[in-house]
């Protein structure tokens, strides 16, 4: 439905000029006769004049009527140049971010990303696309998406690196495994922060990450390497699979603080880092090689360091 400045009785008006008659207008405008007849009454009355001249088979406008018919023929013009004119500017302001982010960061990010941009883009839309490094990665140098949020990227001749942060994996466990005595800690002991070792971690049940994510083969190696006994009890390819398995009680993983933040804050699950320093994920800021570094565009990949910085 188009809203429009003119009331509904000029507007019937117009198209009983145009059309000459009353019912033919009345039926254009898909209402009755009588209540066509009704709205040109309170026309004539507002106007104080005689618009028009009702004939056996049809209508005549009258002088006054005609004068307001061109006037009102003119008033319409000039509504839809101004509408066509307004559109054109508001197409012309209008920010459209493509961004690409990991599956992890998409129960959390978006709304911060959202909020964030606001403050300095006014209006603007944001087209988010989810995925793993290596899709997100393909979109960006196709041209599909302006900037992703991925991890462990590296620059090349199709992508820029526009900052990075290191993201220590760690051990995600059920509030409800006493952590504090299978670790032989107190509980000032162990606090958020507290690095734990990973053989410490071996002694539960591992719910793992296969080879299709990224960090897998470091874990595994690194699981290797403690000489520890250990019970593998399931492997899967998607971050949240894992997670719902650690939350019934499955097990145990190794994830980032980022694949958890939901459920850290619905305090579903836990998280320490692990002592093993070279057991770390980078998320990295990208963009296109091909998008121009303006100044719109380094305000928005600030705000978004910003964003990702405090997430």
């Amino acid at each position: 439905m188009i809203i429009t400045a003119f009331s509904k009785e000029l507007i019937s008006f117009i198209e009983i000029a145009n059309e000459g008659s009353v019912r033919r207008a009345a039926n254009k405008l898909n209402i009755s006769a009588s209540a066509l007849s009704r709205q040109m009454r309170i026309l004539e009355e507002d106007y104080g004049s005689k618009l028009i001249i009702r004939l056996p088979r049809g209508i005549e406008v009258t002088e006054s009527g005609r004068e307001l018919l061109n006037k009102a023929e003119f008033w319409r013009k000039q509504d839809k140049h101004l509408r066509l004119e307004m559109q054109r500017i508001n197409k012309e302001s209008l920010v459209v971010l493509k961004l690409g982010i990991m599956e992890c960061l998409s129960q959390t990010l978006p709304q911060q990303i959202e909020q964030g941009l606001a403050h300095i883009l006014g209006q603007y839309r944001l087209d988010i696309k989810v995925g793993n490094t290596h899709a997100l990665l393909s979109q960006l140098e196709s041209g599909e998406l302006d900037v992703i949020i991925a991890f462990n990227v590296q620059d090349n001749r199709q992508v820029r690196l526009f900052s990075h942060i290191d993201c220590p994996i760690g051990l995600i466990y059920s509030p409800n495994l006493n952590l504090t005595a299978s670790l032989n800690l107190t509980e000032s002991e162990l606090t958020a922060n507290t690095p734990v070792p990973l053989a410490d971690c071996l002694q539960w049940p591992l719910c793992l990450a296969d080879d299709e994510l990224s960090f897998q083969p470091r874990i595994y190696a690194e699981i290797m390497r403690q000489k520890k006994a250990h019970t593998l009890c399931a492997t899967s390819n998607s971050v949240n699979v894992l997670k719902q398995w650690v939350i019934a009680g499955r097990g145990v993983t190794f994830l980032t603080q980022f694949d958890v933040a939901k459920e850290l804050i619905n305090n579903e699950l836990c998280f320490h880092p692990l002592k093993e320093k070279r057991l770390s994920e980078k998320l990295c800021l990208c963009l296109s090689t091909n998008t121009p570094m303006n100044q719109q565009m380094r305000a928005i990949l600030v705000q978004l360091d910003k964003i990702i910085q405090g997430h």
